[in-house]
């Protein structure tokens, strides 16, 4: 194969990550102002996760696609969805707890645990440009999240600890699905089980609520279609870059949150986490030429 025929699914891996990382940060505002609209944590994550799952059934009926789990694929499928519903709950629910930017800080610590565990385990023989573009992206999201460590109650920072252990576990299952296992077959596993289980626990809890107004269904619609969009960049993304790269480019998702918080939610960035920003997208610019410095000079 040409050096150009392998640099093809890299490129179009990292473009995922890129997409999915947009959309996941993107998604965050919209359930906000859904949230304004009268709804709340549970109900969205119950929506967010029927929606989806009734588009791929129709689409995998229409396809005549089969429903099978490949051979291989059984326990990095169940690695996906503990991981993608733990994120769902673990992280929706820290807020209630402790300040959003905290727990924002501690979920996004994720990215740099799946460098640590792929170089300890053997999986990835990552260069020094990878290991400092990590640890560097990792500052820059303290600068720009901005935490505030006011009444840290142990309850918001257990969930928000078991989010970020969700999000670990999903790229790490998700980088060990089998190469043949339908991507269609994995989101619509992945958000039946949501449904099922979110669903009649917020009726359970007396805490199902729909948005009052046409502009909170919107929100709820666009957090829906968002997140389809990014699970589906997610998967390909890991699938053609590789988790390492995948998690890195990631960094960009908070960032995202706080660009759209300020376009859809008048929120401001201050001095220090525009530090921030430019640090995490310094560290992501450095390692890309670091990387394509190295491949030109293997002739990779």
């Amino acid at each position: 194969m040409s050096a150009a025929a392998e640099q093809r699914p890299l490129g179009l891996g990292v473009a995922l990550a890129l997409i999915s990382a947009g959309s996941f940060g993107f998604i965050i505002s919209l359930a906000r102002l859904t949230y304004e609209a009268g709804s709340n944590p549970l109900t969205v994550i119950f929506f967010r996760a029927l929606v989806p799952s009734l588009l791929l059934l129709a689409l995998l009926a229409l396809r005549r696609h089969r429903f099978a789990v490949q051979p291989g694929a059984f326990w990095p499928m169940t690695g996906v969805v503990i991981g993608q519903l733990g994120i769902a709950l673990c992280y929706l629910s820290a807020v209630a707890y402790i300040p959003v930017s905290l727990a924002a800080l501690v979920f996004y610590a994720y990215p740099l645990l799946v460098a640590l565990l792929m170089v300890l385990s053997g999986r990835s023989a990552a260069a020094w440009p990878m290991v400092l573009a990590f640890l560097a992206a990792f500052a820059g999201l303290v600068l720009a999240l901005a935490p505030s460590f006011a009444g840290l109650d142990p309850r918001g920072l257990a969930l928000a600890g078991g989010s970020t252990l969700s999000g670990l576990l999903l790229f790490l299952s998700a980088d060990r699905l089998p190469g043949r296992q339908d991507v269609l077959a994995v989101a619509l596993y992945a958000n039946l089980v949501a449904a099922l289980i979110v669903g009649p626990l917020a009726l359970a809890l007396g805490v199902f609520a729909l948005p009052a107004s046409g502009l909170g269904w919107s929100c709820l619609a666009g957090v829906c279609l968002g997140f389809l969009a990014a699970f589906f960049s997610m998967i390909g993304a890991i699938r053609y870059a590789g988790a390492l790269k995948a998690a890195l480019v990631f960094n960009l998702e908070p960032l995202v949150a706080i660009l759209s918080a300020i376009l859809l939610l008048g929120e401001s960035l201050d001095l220090t986490q525009a530090l921030g920003v430019a640090l995490v997208l310094a560290a992501l610019t450095g390692f890309t030429l670091a990387e394509r410095r190295q491949r030109q000079s293997t002739g990779t």
